[in-house]
């Protein structure tokens, strides 16, 4: 049963996401006891979702493996906390709080079984989140804008910098493919996100959005009607265009952006390599068998060298060791599975593939499982639920026949 009611709780739930992720918006800074009480109503109310829906329905494959990995970050994150242990970032001195760890994967990855519930109960339909579509965009742009604002204050001598809400955006990309009955709306988002994402100047979400952008573009063409197929093939060829004039006129104007490209093409990479040769030395040669199993704990990598790995295997093979490496990689297996079994609507089959690609494609030279956002969260909760309602039918007409 469909229920699209302004004032449900499904969308109070979203709201309070977002209210929480502009705070330094609404609230200034980093909006103080009021967005504390505000993250931990959501992570409550998201960890309850997880409970119901373990009890309640019969899980899509993805989060069966999804639930294993939160389940052992839970049981890291709790070891962390109890150890009272002293962890923080060699080069700065600044103290990195244990409650963090879990607190970040739980508000990371525990809504999607809020928006999956959501989905299952009818409180969250494919009209509702056409129209949340719009205020992420809105909100994604305020997020941009404030965080480049923030980042040239503190680097006073800056004209450009890395933002790394291009991301954002990158998030969004799959919530695009529910808008095909609106081909303008949905390239226009397409090409406004792509903008975004290359003005961010991260390299990776670049690479990433031209990926997706690209199999968006090839799957719509195949998968369009005989009438489609006209606007489907002048809208592409018109993102392509503006798209080619953008990285022209960021070439000849952005010397920040060309110091970039360089980099890239010369193989710097901001510093990752010599972290993953470190990480990658120390897993290998461990010499102690239950650390070698089990890994060194929740924010190991702190440690032993300066940052984090920006590479989810090596976090993990640190942390969670070789137990925690087969947990994330049967995730993996899973999520690709029931990828593939989404091809009973071909909405949700490019959905959930564009969100395996881009986050995947994250776990090699960023974080992924610590960094969704409620832009994606969403989309994936409600692919799911939308997979288990076809489960269910396909059910009942086997039961029929």
């Amino acid at each position: 049963m469909q229920n699209n009611k302004i004032f449900s709780f499904c969308n109070f739930y979203i709201f309070l996401w977002l209210v929480y992720d502009l705070q330094g918006v609404l609230f200034g800074g980093r909006g103080g006891g009021i967005s504390t009480i505000i993250i931990y109503m959501l992570i409550g109310v998201s960890a309850y979702h997880f409970m119901y829906a373990l009890y309640h329905y019969n899980l899509p494959k993805y989060m069966k493996g999804l639930t294993a990995l939160v389940f052992m970050f839970t049981i890291y994150g709790a070891i962390l906390v109890i150890s009272g242990q002293t962890i923080r970032f060699s080069r700065t001195g600044t103290l990195v709080k244990n409650y963090n760890y879990i607190k970040t994967i739980y508000i990371s990855l525990l809504p999607i079984y809020s928006f999956y519930v959501f989905t299952r109960k009818g409180l969250l339909t494919k009209d509702i989140l056409l129209k949340w579509t719009f205020v992420f965009f809105v909100a994604a742009v305020i997020q941009f804008f404030r965080h480049q604002r923030e980042m040239l204050i503190s680097l006073e001598d800056a004209e450009e910098i890395t933002n790394n809400y291009g991301y954002a955006f990158l998030s969004m990309i799959p919530l695009l493919v529910f808008w095909e009955h609106k081909r303008f709306v949905q390239y226009l988002g397409l090409g406004f996100s792509m903008l975004f994402i290359i003005l961010g100047m991260k390299r990776g979400a670049i690479l990433i959005g031209a990926l997706c952008v690209a199999w968006f573009l090839l799957y719509s063409m195949k998968t369009a009607s005989r009438r489609q197929k006209i606007w489907v093939v002048l809208l592409s060829i018109i993102i392509i265009i503006v798209g080619y004039y953008v990285v022209s006129y960021m070439i000849q104007s952005s010397a920040y952006f060309n110091s970039r490209i360089e980099n890239t093409l010369e193989g710097n990479s901001s510093g990752r390599d010599s972290l993953y040769g470190i990480f990658w030395q120390h897993f290998i040669n461990e010499s102690n068998p239950l650390r070698f199993l089990f890994g060194n704990g929740a924010n190991a990598t702190l440690k032993i060298a300066w940052n984090y790995a920006h590479n989810d295997w090596l976090e993990i093979a640190i942390n969670q060791g070789l137990l925690g490496i087969v947990v994330y990689l049967v995730y993996w297996i899973e999520f690709y599975k029931t990828w593939r079994k989404s091809k009973v609507d071909n909405q949700l089959f490019l959905a959930i593939g564009l969100v395996l690609l881009i986050f995947f494609l994250k776990t090699i030279f960023s974080m992924s499982y610590g960094a969704m956002s409620v832009y994606v969260t969403i989309c994936l909760g409600y692919c799911m639920g939308m997979l288990s309602e076809y489960d269910n039918q396909t059910s009942m007409q086997n039961e029929q026949n």
